[in-house]
């Protein structure tokens, strides 16, 4: 059925969030390395090790998501701690950090073309995105893609987020669709894949050739996207 309504994820989904990560950390890394009597490598290096088991802990995640500056610190200071270093200097290692990954955010090339033609083409949309209020605000400040949406779910805001069917079902109210007759995009199979399809809703997943679906993956997508260019042909565009 070809859907009344869609509803998109915002981070790596239309907002590339996390392809300036890497040079963000190496930039903020070398500033403070000298300070901290260590080399930029290890790190970095740390730091990347521990916040790759702080994101792969979902109840984690889940406890922090709308405390993401909080949780950026903390992670600092234990990887800190490690290395046998003051973790005293982490709140000023992660607000440095936060600038230069700000810095590097942009639209993905599709993001704004993809939002038009659906508008254009009378879909109802939705914005669905998980974190703090004030974060998730700024980047629609930044980004004009706010005016394209029926309906904006901020966990922050909300109270609730993905994979929460509460936050679904306020964006199928708002849009007037029943579950069959929407489709939710968005990058994270957990939160995105696992919320949408408990929710009765098509779930596509988009991994912007940077993601996999391995055997582990904690929920299969109904569709599989690799850009948003995708959705042309499927939905008449």
């Amino acid at each position: 059925m070809t859907p009344r309504a869609i509803f998109f994820d915002l981070d790596d989904t239309l907002l590339d969030t996390s392809g300036g990560v890497q040079e963000a950390w190496k930039s903020t890394c070398a500033a403070f390395a000298p300070e901290l009597g260590i080399e930029p490598e290890p790190l970095q290096q740390a730091i990347r090790e521990q916040l790759m088991t702080f994101w792969k802990d979902e109840a984690a995640v889940e406890h922090w998501r709308t405390r993401l500056h909080d949780a950026r610190r903390h992670n600092v200071a234990l990887a800190l701690e490690r290395l046998g270093l003051d973790p005293a200097a982490a709140p000023r290692l992660a607000d440095r950090y936060w600038d230069e990954q700000a810095a590097r955010m942009r639209l993905f090339d599709d993001s704004l073309e993809t939002l038009q033609r659906l508008r254009d083409a009378g879909f109802r949309l939705g914005l669905l995105t998980n974190g703090p209020a004030e974060m998730q605000r700024w980047k629609l400040s930044r980004f004009p893609i706010e005016a394209h949406f029926d309906v904006i779910v901020i966990e922050g805001e909300f109270g609730r987020g993905k994979p929460d069917p509460a936050v679904f079902a306020h964006a199928l109210e708002r849009t007037g669709a029943r579950p069959e007759e929407a489709w939710h995009i968005g990058d994270n199979l957990y939160a995105d894949i696992g919320g949408a399809r408990r929710a009765g809703i098509h779930a596509a997943w988009i991994h912007r050739d940077r993601l996999e679906l391995g055997e582990d993956a904690p929920a299969l997508p109904d569709r599989v996207l690799a850009h948003l260019a995708d959705l042309r042909e499927p939905l008449g565009l």
